[in-house]
């Protein structure tokens, strides 16, 4: 969906702090009740919050960090009577989906089954290749990091190119054992990028540095700067996995998205762009 720019007046006409749309519960792999994360971001000044707990095409025995399929009817429900509860913030019912190649026609699946108002896209895999977890990092497959970040960034084009999303979750997530893309691995980042510009979806800035192996906000600067020359929208996201990580780092963020060339963020209930308010 393409963002409408706020006018003089609009419904976006004033800076506001931007909404986290990237949040985990206990449905899926955090600790936190959807009601307790509502609370946090009202606490944090925030407007609108999404909830977005895990799904995958293609759950794998043993697995817990999904939201089971039989669950998520009573999911969905928790999220709707958290939204009816609360006048003091808008609940969006969201679900951060695992974008697996080949396997599209599966998530369209899921996808269309469920009145979702928020689709974060995840990547997580290369090639099968769990990329993230750290029992793997001793893996022959980062002998060669430079071929395994161009599978990744060839993987998240081919996710752009499929599109049926509102959010890149965590764009540059294969660098979070400290490798960097090497001059070969560049012109895959732009076709990546070129393919999400072309899609109408938004690039997460993702606030999680804490908990993250290298310390880093997702993606970097450079990533930023480039998608913001090619007019890709921003949201920032916090990525919490608990509730007291809802609207986390929030001017650090800010600050980081002014320095790309940011000034508006998507606000993802009308899709209007929201003028950015002064870091802290």
């Amino acid at each position: 969906m393409t963002a409408a720019v706020s006018g003089p007046g609009g419904p976006g006409a004033g800076p506001a702090l931007p909404g986290d749309y990237h949040v985990h519960t206990a449905w899926s792999d955090g600790t936190g009740a959807v009601e307790d994360c509502v609370r946090a971001a009202v606490a944090a000044g925030l407007p609108e919050i999404a909830i977005a707990d895990h799904i995958t095409p293609s759950p794998g025995s043993g697995e817990d960090w999904w939201v089971p399929l039989e669950r998520m009817d009573a999911y969905i429900e928790d999220v709707r009577a958290a939204a009816a509860r609360h006048d003091d913030i808008r609940v969006l019912l969201g679900l951060e989906a695992e974008y697996v190649a080949g396997k599209e026609a599966d998530l369209e699946r899921l996808l269309d089954g469920w009145p979702f108002e928020v689709v974060v896209l995840g990547v997580h895999l290369v090639d099968g290749f769990a990329f993230d977890d750290p029992a793997l990092r001793a893996d022959p497959r980062w002998g060669d990091p430079d071929a395994l970040l161009t599978a990744y960034y060839r993987t998240v084009r081919r996710a752009a190119e499929w599109g049926r999303f509102d959010v890149l979750a965590h764009m540059d997530w294969i660098g979070l054992w400290g490798d960097r893309p090497g001059p070969g691995v560049l012109p895959e980042i732009d076709a990546a990028l070129d393919a999400l510009a072309a899609s109408g979806a938004a690039l997460e800035l993702n606030t999680d540095r804490v908990s993250d192996p290298a310390g880093v906000m997702y993606p970097s600067p450079a990533i930023l700067r480039a998608a913001r020359a090619r007019g890709i929208p921003l949201v920032i996201d916090s990525d919490a996995h608990q509730a007291e990580h809802v609207g986390r780092l929030w001017d650090e963020a800010i600050a980081l998205a002014r320095a790309a060339g940011y000034r508006e963020t998507l606000r993802l209930s009308d899709h209007v762009l929201v003028p950015l308010p002064d870091a802290g």
